[in-house]
């Protein structure tokens, strides 16, 4: 990395930024995309992150959820660094109580995603009710990787997004945060909701990569975006670098990088 580079990455970490989309485990299509509770602090201390929001990716690929939800609780509920996600399965006939488990150890939010577990989009309206009821925010995982080189073997499929629009439409006023999409995605999305996106709906970074008028273009909306960096699936430093970079005011970056986040957490 250039001397530049480095100076940007410091700049960064002066925000105290967080990531609102980590991972605990590993990655099946690619070796080194792994993490451990360690890793993850290492990571929010190269990059000063105050908080973030983790699952495991065992509870995308396993049997169940139960397991790797188990799994991030026993390793990171008793650290203030992290905020716990459950994953919950729709499809399956006992993710409520499996929710009132997760709820009881710990955890301070859900995700959901649809494309990995082959369910509907419409199937996630339940659980959204659910946590609303409880007053967690929810998290919808759209997509972790490109679908241009996403491995054959992956179960993964990318979710139409008059789907997610639906959903929307459908759900209650309670923060609902789509990881995934990109620029041009959001555009959709928001002509689907007739241009009239509630409030209480965000998004996450991860995917929303280019040039750096990419990021400036985020003025306009701060309030609709938060950092996400699909860690360990993906590099972290591409959309840190990204906002670092970019023209965006100290009020801006401040609240796209914590204070969206924070207003989501009950």
């Amino acid at each position: 990395m250039t001397v530049q580079g480095r100076a940007m990455l410091r700049a960064f970490a002066d925000l105290g930024a967080t990531d609102t989309t980590c991972f605990l485990g590993q990655w099946p299509y690619r070796l080194s995309a792994t993490a451990d509770a360690d890793a993850l602090r290492a990571y929010a201390d190269r990059l000063g992150m105050r908080s973030l929001w983790v699952s495991h990716l065992a509870s995308l690929f396993g049997f169940d959820t139960r397991a790797g939800n188990q799994a991030v609780l026993a390793a990171c509920a008793d650290d203030p660094l992290f905020r716990v996600f459950a994953t919950l399965d729709p499809r399956d006939a006992t993710w409520r109580d499996e929710l009132d488990e997760v709820v009881d150890a710990g955890a301070q939010g859900v995700r959901v995603a649809p494309g990995f577990h082959r369910c509907d989009v419409a199937a996630v309206r339940p659980v959204l009710e659910a946590c609303a009821e409880r007053g967690l925010p929810l998290q919808l995982i759209a997509r972790l990787d490109d679908a241009r080189v996403r491995h054959p073997l992956s179960p993964a499929t990318d979710l139409d997004v008059h789907r997610i629009a639906d959903l929307v439409w459908d759900s209650p006023a309670h923060p609902l945060l789509l990881s995934g999409l990109n620029r041009a995605d959001w555009v959709e999305l928001n002509r689907h909701l007739g241009d009239a996106a509630p409030e209480w709906l965000r998004l996450d970074l991860w995917h929303v990569n280019g040039p750096t008028h990419i990021a400036d273009r985020l003025g306009d909306d701060p309030e609709r975006w938060v950092f996400g960096s699909a860690f360990p699936v993906q590099t972290p430093e591409a959309t840190a670098l990204q906002l670092a970079a970019s023209a965006l005011p100290a009020e801006a970056l401040q609240t796209i990088t914590s204070g969206n986040a924070a207003a989501m957490l009950p």
